[in-house]
């Protein structure tokens, strides 16, 4: 039931981060910023190159999961953070449940380089430190749990997999440890058919 809330509000996600596409301004827009950056840029100068749309357009998924998170949170009762730019730190995802803070990182690839890793992981602690002490969290007796939540994989063990040191299983989230924190248990298939759902139906019908 609860995995029905959360399409029911990545679809209302949907609807406004892909107004442009399904209304043909962001195929216009696109093509005014041609440029050739890669060598798939170059094999299709002068022709349509769906490679570059497709990709803005899971892009553009992603932010849609990030934004949904926040709203599922906030409709399963947790107190969620709206004013996500703390002391000018871009924050994804912020809520309390209980005396929990969960500071959160979206992302849909965990697959960085290790220098790249090195940077993601110092700049989650920086953003968990902001956190801590904006929201008082000492003075309220507050814990703040900062990790990257890995909408492409089931778990922490299995992002962890994938994910370059320093970043460790224990900086690290799942789509199943997401809904573990509301008391929702459910399987790699039903999220993964309901994303794909989703895409078909709000995305991949107006390419």
């Amino acid at each position: 039931m609860t995995l029905e809330i959360f399409e029911e509000l990545i679809k209302i996600e949907c609807e406004k981060s892909f107004a442009d596409l399904k209304d043909g301004r962001r195929k216009l827009k696109f093509d005014k910023k041609i440029k050739t950056n890669s060598m798939i840029d170059v094999v299709f100068l002068n022709r349509d190159n769906p490679c570059r749309f497709h990709q803005s357009c899971t892009i553009t998924f992603g932010n849609v999961l990030e934004k949904t998170a926040m709203n599922y949170a906030e409709r399963m009762d947790a107190k969620v953070f709206r004013n996500k730019n703390l002391l000018a730190s871009n924050i994804d995802v912020l809520f309390k449940i209980n005396r929990m803070i969960y500071l959160l990182e979206s992302k849909v690839n965990i697959e960085l380089d290790n220098e790249k890793s090195r940077k993601a992981l110092e700049s989650l602690k920086r953003k968990g430190t902001i956190v801590f002490n904006a929201l008082r969290c000492q003075d309220e007796g507050w814990q703040v749990i900062s990790k990257f939540v890995v909408w492409t994989k089931e778990d922490a063990l299995e992002a962890s997999t994938t994910a370059k040191k320093p970043i460790d299983v224990r900086n690290l989230m799942g789509f199943k440890d997401f809904f573990m924190l509301f008391g929702v248990n459910i399987t790699k298939q039903e999220f993964f058919n309901m994303l794909q759902k989703v895409w078909v139906e709000e995305v991949e019908a107006y390419l």
